[in-house]
């Protein structure tokens, strides 16, 4: 069986297997070490730092009880223009 068509780099070798009954030899990828010691140093990174975030709380639950008081009693004060100027510095 024959196949007539094959794309990429592949065909070029295919092609050229043909022509002179060289043996094909499957492509190998190159790595850089430097590129995978950075990786490495950001895997750590990554890592160090998820372990400090797992041991955070989700919700600082003292905010959360003084916030619900100040909505209760009325004293909570909500600064639009605080809230703006927060909301286009954190979303551009």
């Amino acid at each position: 069986m024959e196949i007539s068509k094959v794309s990429g780099a592949i065909s070029t070798q295919v092609a050229t297997s043909k022509n002179n009954g060289a043996v094909v030899q499957p492509l190998t990828p190159k790595v850089e070490t430097h590129q995978a010691s950075a990786v490495s140093d950001d895997c750590k990174l990554i890592e160090h730092a998820k372990a400090q975030l797992e041991q955070l709380p989700d919700i600082d639950t003292a905010k959360v009880a003084e916030i619900r008081q100040s909505l209760i009693d009325g004293s909570f004060d909500l600064d639009l223009d605080k809230l703006t100027d927060a909301m286009v510095q954190q979303h551009g």
